[in-house]
């Protein structure tokens, strides 16, 4: 059974109005994803929601008001410079608290941020947490995906890697309905990261300044459903597509 898909985007400002007047912005990609994949508009498939964040408690009152929609399947997308400890502002611990008691119906979650991904913390968001919005105390669950980085970015070349995934995963969950297992998860992954190569530098750099490649850059977890832990499916989802990830 078809499902119309919510695009939720926590995005604090990446640039300063004197080195980008006019502040630059992953929305206007995922727009074009929206104008894409929606085929009726009577009926579009694709809704987006937008809040500005800037640390913790501007974070939590964006994701409270975010989750508030009519659909379904929400994927929810959080950028902001990071350094492996904080997104923009926001602490990773926070962060993944905060996504964990929203989790009644979130699908999949994007962290853009620089090294988000450093440590398996991120992951912590797909585990169950408490809802104790609408007065009532609920167990829900987070999303059944994690899609980040472990290392520093670059924001253009992270903003079309994004979009293409976000447009797999919309296409998937309008079409297909469920999207809870596994396999078809990684399906979709491979999918998004076809158009790309896996192996040429320059998409990050590591500590060190060096270039690296997607595929030593992205990190990947799912959460099936029913399970109550997260797995990593990085190497899983790079070896299906003829990538071997470096030894660190």
């Amino acid at each position: 059974m078809s499902k119309n898909v919510a695009l939720l985007v926590a995005e604090a400002p990446w640039f300063s109005f004197k080195s980008n007047h006019d502040q630059a912005s992953s929305l206007p990609f995922f727009e074009g994803v929206k104008r894409l994949v929606n085929d009726g508009t009577d009926k579009p498939q694709l809704n987006i929601y937008h809040c500005n964040y800037y640390d913790n408690k501007s974070l939590e009152q964006a994701l409270n008001h975010l989750v508030d929609t009519r659909e379904d399947i929400q994927i929810l997308y959080i950028g902001g410079h990071g350094d492996g400890k904080r997104v923009a502002n926001a602490t990773i611990k926070k962060t993944t608290d905060l996504i964990r008691e929203r989790g009644k119906k979130l699908k999949g979650l994007i962290v853009s941020s620089c090294m988000a991904g450093l440590t398996d913390s991120i992951a912590e968001a797909t585990r169950y947490g408490i809802d104790c919005s609408n007065n009532s105390v609920e167990w829900v669950n987070g999303p059944n995906w994690i899609v980040t980085y472990k290392h520093s970015v670059g924001w253009f070349q992270s903003a079309m890697l994004e979009t293409a995934i976000l447009k797999e995963f919309t296409e998937h969950y309008h079409h297909e309905g469920k999207l809870n297992s596994k396999e078809k998860i990684l399906q979709c992954l491979e999918a998004a990261l076809m158009p790309f190569d896996l192996h040429q530098d320059g998409f990050a750099t590591d500590k060190n300044n060096q270039p690296q490649p997607i595929g030593d850059t992205l990190r990947v977890w799912v959460r099936a459903q029913g399970a109550s832990y997260p797995t990593e499916v990085t190497e899983e989802l790079f070896e299906s597509m003829g990538y071997q990830i470096k030894m660190t």
